[in-house]
């Protein structure tokens, strides 16, 4: 046995299986309203800025990684053969060169163009009255 379609939208019939009344169907519509705006919940907050400032964390912990990694590799070679301090300042460039091609590859990667917003329209520009 089907039911009504009225019946599956949780309005029920009245009159004898007639149309509901006007005041029902508003009734409906409030609730529905109500409904609809509960499961919306509130828009999404712009995250543009965390996203930049987790960008250039990541820039710098890319950098001195590199960095301390080569250090640290240039100071066990130091002990191992006894020149301190001399490997150690040889891999220091090294290290800093690696941090930078890091950096480089961050910054042409997808997450820095979504922040850096690459491909989208540039902002207009605006007349700047102070300066006549």
């Amino acid at each position: 046995m089907a039911l009504p379609a009225a019946s599956c939208l949780g309005v029920t019939m009245t009159n004898n299986g007639k149309e509901p009344g006007p005041d029902q169907l508003q009734d409906f519509e409030r609730r529905l309203d109500k409904s609809l705006e509960g499961r919306r919940g509130k828009p999404a907050a712009d995250t543009t800025e965390g996203s930049a400032a987790s960008l250039a964390m990541r820039a710098v912990t890319e950098l001195v990684v590199g960095l301390a990694v080569c250090m640290g590799l240039g100071w066990a070679a130091d002990k191992y053969f006894g020149t301190a301090p001399w490997i150690m300042l040889a891999m220091m460039p090294l290290g800093l060169a690696a941090g930078v091609m890091n950096v480089i590859r961050l910054s042409n990667s997808k997450q820095a163009k979504e922040v850096f917003g690459e491909g989208k329209p540039p902002a207009p520009s605006v007349r700047d009255d102070d300066e006549d």
